[in-house]
């Protein structure tokens, strides 16, 4: 919600906001160097514990804020508190979880983080709609400090420090996964560009006489797509299940851009959610299979700074086109489906080649 109401608040214009949005991902690269002798030098359950503290920090902050320089200002420690936040998150997930079953644990982590976006944006849309946005506020606070309470029961064994150095792309990026990860923010530039879309009726699904948020919806579709997973594809159907997921997604995206009754919103978002839910966990695994032993904290990352730039990147491409083009919602459902469709062709002439001349396993 923060584009449209800040636009608002400090009195500049929604394409101006949403460009904001990419210093969340210039934070995360800006502070990107130094995870590995944060998380080495000083204990990773503490350090996830400030820096889980200072986004919600952050969040509360907006209610505050005056000027320009002070929302971006808030933008770049949010990028920075929240790349340490999830990075350790990540490699406190590896270091609890047995070796034979890591590969799997990246996954659900990858899994709860995505759905958890999903119904986020739909839980901040709906109390948006109903209470106002310093309601949104309050929510994003809570739900942060129970996340602060669970991350606080956890037993963390101690591992003596094993010399890292102060900037280093060890837990930060992989230096074989660029193409991946070029290709995962063209999938990611595609629920972006929808979040951004604020208006009431833009953001609802009406089913049966109630509003449903568009991505409470979303998120039906990619749990969907979780539960009944190993029903439709083998486990090691690596390359159908990508392809099925992105023809799913361009046929989402189609509804979107050409519906033939108003019905077809709500398939689409279903649809939407669904491939999604089959794209991103074999994206996460192509990023392990490219990595080392030693590097899967480095491939969930790179996995994630692909997923947040491409979010941030889709929200200020919506918020300028938004501001700039009337009647804006057919262009950037078009917009979707061409996304669509190229990161479809980049998998198959360009992704897919380069994984398996480059894997690791």
């Amino acid at each position: 919600m923060l584009p449209v109401v800040m636009a608002g608040r400090l009195g500049v214009s929604l394409a101006f906001t949403g460009s904001i949005f990419v210093l969340l991902t210039a934070g995360m690269f800006l502070a990107g160097p130094f995870y590995s002798y944060l998380m080495d030098t000083y204990k990773r359950k503490y350090i996830c514990l400030l820096s889980f503290a200072i986004m919600l920090l952050v969040n509360a902050a907006c209610l505050f804020v005056q000027t320009p320089v002070e929302f971006m200002l808030l933008c770049l420690i949010h990028g920075i508190s929240f790349g340490l936040a999830t990075t350790t998150s990540i490699t406190l997930a590896i270091d609890l979880t047995n070796p034979g079953k890591r590969s799997a644990s990246n996954v659900v982590f990858g899994w709860t983080s995505r759905f958890g976006m999903m119904m986020g944006v739909a839980a901040g849309i709906a109390v948006f709609m109903y209470r106002g946005f310093d309601e949104v506020v309050y929510l994003s606070a809570a739900v942060g400090g129970v996340g602060i309470l669970l991350i606080n029961m956890l037993y963390v064994p101690f591992r003596a420090p094993i010399g890292s150095k102060l900037c280093t792309t060890d837990r930060f990026l992989l230096g074989r996964g660029w193409i991946p990860l070029l290709n995962m923010i063209l999938i990611a530039l595609i629920p972006s560009v929808l979040i951004t879309l604020v208006p009431d009726t833009y953001k609802c699904v009406v089913l049966m006489g109630y509003s449903i948020p568009f991505f409470a919806v979303v998120g039906t579709g990619f749990f969907i797509s979780a539960v009944f997973l190993k029903l439709l594809f083998k486990e090691d159907n690596f390359l159908g299940q990508i392809i099925s997921g992105l023809v799913v997604m361009i046929l989402a995206t189609a509804l979107l851009a050409f519906p033939v009754a108003e019905l077809t919103t709500a398939p689409g978002a279903v649809l939407l959610g669904i491939g999604m839910g089959l794209v991103t966990p074999e994206f996460l695994l192509m990023f392990v299979k490219l990595s080392q032993h030693c590097q899967r904290g480095t491939a969930n990352t790179m996995h994630l700074l692909s997923w947040e730039t491409g979010i941030s990147i889709g929200i200020a491409i919506a918020c300028y086109t938004t501001a700039q083009i009337p009647e804006s919602l057919p262009v950037l459902y078009r917009f979707c489906l061409a996304m669509a469709v190229l990161s479809l062709l980049f998998f198959l002439l360009v992704t897919y080649p380069y994984f398996k001349k480059k894997r690791f396993r």
